[in-house]
């Protein structure tokens, strides 16, 4: 097994924070593209010397060009040695400082066309030079190494091309570069993948690895090293050789940084749900919301990336989101719609419905010995408390205190409306808070009205309770966006969850499960399980084994047969 961590060492905020400008250039070209993550050059066939292959890979040129994304076409063109008699010149702009290892140049990898020589030129705040270097790429997607500090202004002359008579294509520009790490360099490096399939938590996955480096710029005291421009969100992609085929393991942010020896760092990291975890929401009350509206206030406030399942995209949401993280408003969100919430094996957030029906069968030929099977306390029924919103009639003084000038946050006990101020002025709100301007030291009064929250509590029992055994119910009464039309839905959903009762876990040989994935398990005495996988703890680097938590059902194994659920297969385990 072979693992691979590839770390974008970038200045994570460059690139929105860029206004890049050229006169070169052709009248179809829009610079903005060059602020996009994603832009492919596009494969058109023009006049070039040597470019329009007639194998069918080429396009014709679009009559109407505008509008479409190209990146940076120049409008001068090479002469026979590739030389521009005036090179095409690109200048970016920035409101802040910025700090990098070098440029990272995307050409155009489709044509094999590329700039072999370029200037680049740094500035300060003030417009004073920096540092020159001149480089010579050697490929489509090339990094100019060059470690500059708090410039605010760059430009990049273009002097060559790859290849006589060509225009300057150029398809996007990072402000650092990518760094894979593997073989040797990796120690050791874990991975824990957990889910909630009821969404009672969104859990956070977790990237651990070790690194041996003779590099002094992985040293933390370094001041010119890598370690000095790391930031929050630095991106690791992280990849693993399974039977010879790739296996994306997700994408990962860095959080913590420890030097061990001169050689050795320690490097943990986090999904997107762990970035979420350090943001604020602030909420509000919410009457008939599409789940797909909701979703997209929490998530796009943060840029992070998403995938909602269609079938859940329509759901009716009523209710409330106090202020809180962007995770625990996400989770509200979840919980209340049905939605298992992963970022396993993904580079964004995966909104879907639990599985009805098995894909994946562990065999005794995949596990080791010493499992462990634990039986679960019975739950013989659910009450859901339900939460309805109605507005208040009753004026109430939600905050009174003597300030002096400036801007306050005053954050409710309970959501309220129709706010009113006196010796200030309210500038943000919502049902949740109150941004005010005081602009006159004294004595501050903000009223409002209170929202009353209607409960009901839908309840969800055993038919058949056994002979002998105490009721056991679980109740759920803080989930303040399960409104009255939801909260049958969520009692039958819970409750179905609290009948899986057996937890087996052991350590395996992984092939391409992941968590939320229904199983059927060969567990102890011949005995199987039919259930979700909660949780992998993988060992990329010792053999991708994993220590893995399933909870389900026992299955007869004669109806197990017969319904598909069941193969025949190896009954050894592993030794």
């Amino acid at each position: 097994m072979a693992t691979q961590i590839a770390f974008g060492l970038y200045d994570v905020t460059a690139k929105a924070d860029s206004s890049p400008t050229a006169t070169d250039k052709q009248l179809f070209v829009n610079m903005s593209d060059l602020l996009l993550d994603e832009l492919e050059a596009p494969k058109y066939a023009t006049l070039e010397q040597d470019l329009f292959l007639l194998d069918g890979s080429f396009k014709l040129f679009p009559d109407a060009p505008v509008g479409l994304e190209w990146g940076l076409w120049s409008l001068s063109m090479s002469d026979a040695s590739g030389a521009f008699a005036n090179p095409p010149m690109l200048a970016v702009g920035f409101t802040e400082n910025h700090s990098s290892l070098g440029l990272t140049l995307h050409f155009s990898p489709t044509t094999g066309d590329w700039a072999s020589e370029v200037r680049v030129r740094w500035y300060d705040a003030l417009d004073n030079l920096i540092t020159t270097a001149l480089f010579h790429p050697d490929r489509a997607v090339c990094f100019l190494e060059h470690k500059v500090d708090n410039y605010r202004r760059l430009e990049i002359d273009f002097l060559k091309t790859s290849k006589p008579y060509r225009y300057l294509k150029l398809a996007a520009i990072d402000y650092g570069l990518t760094r894979v790490f593997e073989g040797d360099e990796l120690v050791n490096a874990r991975v824990l993948e957990e889910v909630d399939i009821l969404s009672a938590q969104i859990s956070i996955n977790t990237l651990e690895f070790q690194l041996h480096s003779n590099n002094a710029n992985f040293s933390i005291l370094n001041p010119k090293g890598v370690f000095s421009l790391l930031q929050q969100r630095q991106r690791l992609d992280v990849t693993q050789l399974v039977n010879g085929e790739p296996l994306y393991m997700g994408a990962y942010f860095l959080d913590e940084w420890e030097n061990s020896t001169e050689n050795d760092i320690k490097m943990k990291a986090v999904d997107w749900i762990g970035l979420l975890d350090r943001t604020t929401f602030y909420g509000g009350i919410y009457e008939n919301v599409m789940a797909s509206d909701l979703v997209s206030e929490i998530l796009d406030e943060t840029e992070t990336p998403y995938e909602l399942d269609a079938s859940l995209a329509d759901v009716e949401i009523s209710g409330h989101i106090p202020i809180c993280t962007h995770r625990e408003a996400l989770q509200q969100v979840a919980f209340a719609i049905g939605a298992v919430v992963d970022c396993s094996r993904s580079d964004v957030v995966n909104l879907y419905p639990a599985p009805e029906r098995p894909s994946v069968r562990i065999s005794y030929g995949r596990k080791f010995i010493g499992q462990k099977l634990k039986l679960k306390a019975l739950v013989t029924g659910v009450d859901v408390t339900a939460h309805k919103y109605a507005l208040g009639i009753e004026e109430t003084e939600l905050f009174k205190d003597e300030l002096e000038p400036g801007e306050y946050e005053i954050v409710f006990l309970s959501p309220a409306h129709d706010l009113a101020i006196t010796g200030g002025s309210i500038l943000e709100s919502n049902a949740n808070y109150a941004r005010i301007g005081v602009t006159v030291a004294g004595e501050v009064v903000l009223t409002g009205k209170e929202y009353i929250n209607n409960q009901q509590v839908i309840r969800k029992r055993m038919a058949n309770l056994p002979a002998g055994t105490a009721p056991n119910v679980l109740s759920i009464e803080e989930a303040t966006l399960v409104s009255p039309a939801l909260a049958r839905d969520v009692a039958a959903r819970v409750f179905d969850y609290y009948q899986l009762r057996h937890e087996n876990e052991f350590e395996m040989l992984t092939d391409r499960e992941s968590v939320s994935d229904m199983v059927v398990v060969d567990s102890m005495n011949r005995e199987r399980l039919r259930g979700m996988i909660e949780s992998l703890d993988i060992d990329l680097t010792g053999g991708f084994l994993s220590k893995t938590k399933v909870v389900g059902v026992r299955i007869e194994t004669i109806a197990g047969y017969y319904t598909g659920e069941l193969y025949a297969g190896d009954q050894i385990g592993v030794i």
